[in-house]
């Protein structure tokens, strides 16, 4: 919970100190409620496009949408983000992600491809993040699963044995701690069959 509620922190720090008042989200391309146009995730024509914080003309022009030009006060791309995310989304579906990212990245446009699984595990970042180990539960079965993403001293914390099954360490537990003979039983009654 606490790691969830920390990957939430701008969101939930601006609830906290607002009166708790509940985000209004956008209609369209919802990606942060407290975020103008044109941040969100678009559809293109074989994939999807993450767009970051940015300028709006400025990203029409980059993309050849002429519509956008009209947004040039920045408190429109939050008063009326629905408006230009709903342009954004039917311009960006006509092309390959590849297209717009031509486009964006030399720029410097903050974008990126959104991936897949398939993708993900496929991208040379993801090798090089050594994120797959291979555990072994207690009756001999290998998983494949991810690591600890914490590193300590530049090091990465794995563990070659999986979770176990329910009760599967009650009895070596009871004996460790010298438990009593009825504690050890209850404990072998409270599992599931």
């Amino acid at each position: 919970l606490e790691a969830a509620l920390d990957l939430q922190f701008e969101v939930f720090t601006t609830y906290l100190n607002d009166g708790g008042r509940l985000p209004q989200r956008s209609a369209l391309n919802n990606a942060h409620a407290y975020l103008a146009a044109p941040y969100g995730i678009y559809a293109t024509a074989d994939g999807y496009l993450a767009l970051a914080m940015g300028s709006v003309p400025w990203l029409g022009e980059l993309l050849g949408c002429a519509a956008l030009a009209a947004y040039t006060e920045p408190a429109r791309w939050f008063d009326e983000r629905d408006a230009i995310k709903a342009t954004l989304a039917a311009h960006l579906v006509t092309q390959p992600t590849a297209h717009w990212l031509a486009k964006l990245t030399p720029a410097d446009y903050w974008c990126a491809e959104v991936l897949d699984w398939n993708a993900l595990v496929a991208h040379p970042a993801f090798a090089a993040l050594e994120m797959v180990q291979q555990v072994t539960r207690g009756e001999g079965v290998r998983l494949a699963t991810t690591r600890c993403p914490i590193r300590i001293d530049g090091q990465v914390l794995t563990a070659p044995r999986g979770a176990p099954r329910v009760g599967e360490h009650t009895a070596t537990i009871a004996a460790e701690f010298r438990l009593e003979r009825h504690a050890r039983q209850e404990l072998t009654e409270e599992e599931p069959e």
